[in-house]
């Protein structure tokens, strides 16, 4: 799936860019039947999890190991809400999201992702040399309860010299009223001031954000996509989304590429290179390349 030079100038122009039938429409019920799966199949100390809360600053995840050494393993987060406002739903509270390493472990999320040709395509496309996949989730935007995420730069909780981009692939059609992305387009070009680190406080075992952001409200869009379109994300434009309020569930792939060529992974980032090959998994290397090497 290479991109046009007319898709490239319309990513770099806007920060963002949708990309309809990148998954066909069977790709997407097989990632969420592999979804199910992965969830019955899990043990119950597994399926303890944690809560996480993407719609506040100071979500519970922010001191939680769990959370914190959850990079190159499978884990489970759950929506933070109060047991009434789920329990006219389901008898569990309601998963958010499980991240952050399916790419690597699950062999069908791996052959979606690390392995799958649009992604390399896509991203040779867009000149990255050394790729690597630094976090991939399933998210849960579940009907009546699925939470709103807060406006904010990718940029901030991935800090990187370098470039970083989010592939972002609903498995259902994605609208206002059940969650879709809504993104302030040509804000990429602002300089990322906010920062998810980790705390000198803390001993460096717990989240802080410094120097909070607070974004205009006005120039958002919504991006509405059909179930199977990749919405491709810079990592410094201003994006959110609001509480799924419809009957509708709206499940999503996504995961975060990082160039890793000629960039630096800032230290104080919650998610660390830990030696595990599902760590910052290569998707390919291309730096040995004469036209590289010459640059």
């Amino acid at each position: 799936m290479q991109l046009s030079a007319e898709q490239v100038f319309k990513f770099n122009l806007d920060g963002f860019l949708v990309i309809p039938n990148f998954y066909s429409r069977e790709q997407c019920r097989v990632l969420k039947r592999e979804i199910q799966s992965v969830i019955g199949s899990a043990n119950e100390e597994d399926k303890k999890g944690a809560l996480f809360n993407a719609e506040v600053e100071d979500g519970k995840q922010n001191s939680e190991l769990y959370f914190m050494e959850s990079g190159d393993k499978i884990r489970f987060f759950y929506e933070d809400i109060a047991e009434k406002e789920s329990g006219n739903l389901m008898s569990e509270k309601p998963l958010n999201k499980i991240g952050h390493a399916l790419h690597y472990w699950n062999n069908i999320f791996r052959e979606y992702s690390l392995e799958y040709p649009g992604v390399h395509e896509v991203l040779r496309s867009l000149e990255y040399v050394r790729p690597t996949i630094c976090q991939s989730m399933y998210i849960f935007k579940r009907e009546k309860v699925g939470g709103a995420v807060r406006p904010h730069t990718d940029g901030t909780f991935l800090i990187s010299s370098g470039p970083v981009i989010g592939f972002w692939i609903p498995l259902e059609d994605a609208t206002v009223s059940n969650g879709c992305l809504w993104f302030i387009p040509g804000s990429h070009n602002q300089e990322i001031k906010s920062f998810y680190e980790r705390s000198q406080e803390s001993n460096f075992q717990a989240m802080k954000l410094r120097n909070p952001q607070q974004f205009q409200e006005d120039g958002f869009v919504p991006v509405e996509v059909k179930a199977g379109d990749l919405v491709l994300i810079d990592k410094a434009v201003i994006h959110k989304s609001e509480k799924n309020t419809s009957e509708n569930p709206r499940d999503a792939f996504t995961f975060h590429v990082n160039e890793s060529f000629n960039s630096d992974w800032s230290k104080l980032n919650w998610l660390q290179p830990t030696g595990s090959p599902a760590s910052f998994s290569v998707i390919y290397d291309d730096s040995d390349k004469k036209d590289v090497t010459n640059a």
